[in-house]
């Protein structure tokens, strides 16, 4: 189509110009208690309880038929009533019947259609979830015209997806997608203040984000963008983080910090006054001049998470939740893995202290404090060595699972975690009533057990989010591959404080998927014995046939009759069935391959 043609049926939205037909926009009845909130255009009330939001709009039959499925169908309905309407006036009730008619819920009623046009003119509704979604509609619409979507803010482009979605306009998700997806990239281009500008427009948007893979639905297009926009909020995140946190805790620096004694403590503690008051951070520059790594935690009427510099936006903590999302979430992408490890000390501390970063187990959590201290020598510093029992003080140790904490816990030097106090916690975790935990507090500050930690912000915290469900993907070309030469092949995720691998393994002729559980990250010589462990209460290992169901599974949970994992070993492997004995390759699994992979999923109940 010519620009110049897309140009004369673009002048004709909102014109009138040989319109054919009337949209009416109207707040869904089961949204319509919120219609008050908003008042973009003028709200009028229906009998039958409806909010229609401003005047019909002039539209055109044969574009709106073009551009949506939905608008034929309600033509249909709007044609068919007409006849009804019109037999019902000529024969009266004698030769009617008493079916049900089809459902109203795109069109407007006969009254209302003929108080904006008559009955010979088609009259479509549009339901709105909130009326300044009409904007946004509006915005769809004239993209069915020109194909050009006239939106260019990310909180349109992120409310308006939803809005394309329920109106099925043909490509308009596929333009929203296109232009937050543009938006991200110019936020990049244009430096790290606007790509952290973008990050909290897009955090401020997250009710409207598309589901995740295992909840898409009906959004084919929906977990890819909601992988690339989590993506840049991390790299985002993390440049931010560094930027406002500029690492002083290097050999170097902690050198220059120790020379500088008690005058980087003075000038670190007059921060706040310097930055305007109590509840402000202290900016990046006077830290950096002080030689220290000043924890937000430790700044005179600041708190934890609190967002540098400002006090007006999102907690930090809560914005690398959300970007992170989850314990498992981080190990299941090397990129993001690599985020959080460059995180400062500092904004490690923020997510710690987060209520909404979900994990399976506080164990695991613990583990993502390994990981990221390994990732560091810094971290073997004294500088480094406080960053970490910092950390360690927003481990919330009552929800940690007794299997880690008996077995793990004492073994590992840097955690400062005795026997007593590993006992100590089991028992208080497993406490019926608030007055019994407050008893064994009360007992254990009159035995003078300061190492207990009974402050720290961890320790009366409640426990973090859920977690859910993994799928792995195996590309048939590794199955080959261990059939013929290769032991093992391994793909890790993480539960109870462990680093778990779903193990393709050879016995004898057959293949079969294991569970295996490792100790390496800790440090722990891996001649220790330490008993056996769980990847959960309520754990299933599942292999899956070629139609998506389940061909196999075996449960791994402590609750639900699974025999347990050594840590250090693997467990039984669940067998695989040949189709087909004499085939070679790929084709003696047949029956499980599905675009050419083998899929395995580990399914985290409780």
């Amino acid at each position: 189509m010519s620009e110049a043609v897309r140009n004369a049926l673009e002048r004709r939205f909102l014109s009138g110009e040989l319109s054919d037909c009337d949209v009416v926009f109207c707040v869904e009845p089961e949204h319509a208690c919120c219609a008050a909130l908003t008042e973009p255009y003028t709200l009028c009330t229906q009998a039958d309880g409806r909010v229609l939001v401003g005047a019909p709009l002039p539209a055109h039959l044969r574009i709106l038929c073009d551009g949506s499925e939905l608008f034929p169908a309600a033509l249909e309905r709007w044609r068919a009533d007409a006849a009804d309407a019109g037999g019902e006036g000529e024969g009266g009730s004698d030769g009617g019947t008493t079916e049900a008619r089809p459902a109203k819920r795109q069109r407007v009623t006969a009254a209302a259609a003929g108080a904006a046009g008559g009955p010979e003119r088609p009259q479509f509704t549009v339901g709105l979830w909130a009326p300044g979604e009409r904007r946004l509609a509006e915005a769809l619409l004239r993209f069915m015209y020109c194909g050009g979507l006239r939106l260019h803010s990310m909180a349109d482009l992120l409310r308006a997806r939803p809005v394309a979605l329920r109106l099925a306009v043909e490509g308009g998700v596929q333009a929203c997608d296109g232009g937050v997806r543009a938006a991200l990239a110019a936020a990049k281009a244009a430096g790290s203040e606007a790509a952290h500008a973008a990050v909290l427009d897009v955090y401020h948007c997250r009710a409207v984000l598309p589901e995740p893979a295992d909840a898409a639905g009906a959004d084919p297009t929906g977990p890819a963008l909601l992988q690339d926009v989590l993506a840049f909020c991390r790299e985002a995140l993390a440049a931010h983080c560094n930027h406002v946190y500029p690492d002083a805790a290097t050999p170097d620096a902690a050198a220059a910090a120790a020379a500088a004694g008690a005058a980087a403590g003075e000038a670190a503690a007059a921060a706040p006054a310097a930055a305007g008051g109590a509840g402000v951070a202290p900016p990046a520059a006077a830290v950096a001049a002080a030689g220290v790594v000043v924890p937000v935690a430790a700044v005179p009427g600041a708190t934890m998470g609190e967002q540098p510099g400002g006090g007006s936006g999102p907690p930090l903590g809560e914005l690398l939740a959300f970007a992170f999302e989850s314990v498992e979430a981080v190990f299941a992408a090397h990129s993001t893995y690599n985020h959080l490890r460059s995180l400062p000390p500092q904004a490690m501390e923020a997510l710690l202290a987060s209520e909404s970063f979900a994990t399976d187990d506080e164990a695991s959590v613990l583990l993502l404090v390994a990981v990221w201290r390994g990732a560091d020598r810094r971290c073997d510093t004294p500088a480094g060595q406080a960053a970490v029992q910092r950390l360690l003080r927003n481990i919330r140790w009552p929800h940690v699972n007794d299997a880690f904490l008996l077995l793990c816990a004492p073994l590992v030097p840097w955690l400062g975690m005795s026997l007593q106090r590993a006992a100590w916690l089991s028992v208080y975790g497993r406490a019926a009533t608030p007055e019994q935990r407050a008893a064994m507090e009360r007992a254990a500050a009159a035995a003078e057990h300061s190492h207990f930690q009974l402050d720290a912000p961890g320790h009366r915290a409640p426990r973090r989010p859920a977690a859910g469900t993994m799928t792995v993907n195996l590309q048939v070309q590794v199955l080959v591959c261990v059939q013929t030469t290769v032991p093992l092949s391994r793909y890790v995720f993480l539960a109870r404080g462990f680093t778990w691998h779903v193990c393709v393994v050879r016995r004898g002729e057959k293949l079969g998927v294991a569970l295996a559980c490792l100790k390496d990250v800790y440090g722990i010589p891996q001649s220790t014995p330490m008993g056996v462990a769980f990847p959960g209460q309520d754990v299933v290992l599942s292999v899956l046939g070629a139609d998506g169901e389940v061909a196999h599974s075996v449960p791994c949970g402590s609750a639900n009759g699974g025999e347990g994992i050594r840590v250090g070993s693997a467990g039984t492997p669940l067998l695989l069935d040949w189709e087909d004995r004499a085939a070679e390759g790929e084709a003696r699994w047949a029956r499980y391959l599905r675009a050419g992979e083998l899929h395995f999923r580990v399914e985290v109940r409780s």
